[in-house]
């Protein structure tokens, strides 16, 4: 015959079992996460490459003109396996430290392990330009040195929950070619800043 008290001891029992295993499977759960979280969805560095250079002088112009236009095709290639949204990015171009030109892209998703192209359209204002002594003799021989620099704000999300906030430098030195209206060569780097913030 089995005894009320027996009975009772034995359902808490049973309950202290169910809690232990069901925070053990919590725990688990969470390490998991956790591990995912550092390891498979930590954010590493997008690579941004200028696949060409275009440039268009206006017809007419005096030996040097006043600007020029370039059309510049760039991959920006997110190796992780999370989609980075990205709003308008910022782009600026300079001669030594001298600002020439200045335009926005338009905002996007560069899709997960994924790469995404850009087109652009920048006036490069000579006249500022010439305010270098050393532009005059470049541009005569054909070969120009300019540095963009791109400023990117976007985002990836893990799990729909955490946000990391993602800042994006990419700065390139190109060749212009001008005789060719090409790029001769470039050095690109990137670097990044980003934090989490939970929705």
């Amino acid at each position: 015959m089995d005894y009320p008290s027996t009975k009772y001891r034995g359902r808490r029992s049973g309950c202290h079992v169910c809690c232990c295993i069901c925070m053990a499977l919590v725990v688990i759960i969470v390490a998991v996460l956790v591990t995912l979280g550092l390891t498979v969805f930590k954010i590493r560095d997008p690579t941004m490459t200028i696949n060409s250079v275009s440039v268009k002088i206006p017809s007419g112009s005096a030996l040097i003109p006043s600007n020029m236009e370039a059309t510049t095709d760039t991959s920006v290639k997110n190796p992780n396996i999370l989609a980075l949204h990205f709003v308008k990015p910022d782009i600026t171009a300079y001669y030594g430290d001298l600002k020439v030109g200045h335009t926005e892209a338009s905002e996007g998703v560069c899709p997960a392990r994924g790469t995404i192209r850009l087109k652009t359209k920048m006036n490069l204002n000579i006249t500022t330009m010439m305010d270098d002594p050393r532009f005059a003799a470049q541009f005569v021989s054909g070969l120009v040195d300019l540095n963009s620099s791109a400023i990117v704000n976007g985002k990836v999300k893990v799990f729909g929950v955490i946000s990391h906030h993602v800042d994006l430098v990419f700065n390139c030195t190109v060749k212009l070619d001008i005789t060719t209206f090409s790029m001769k060569n470039q050095t690109c780097w990137t670097r990044m800043w980003f934090w989490k913030r939970k929705n």
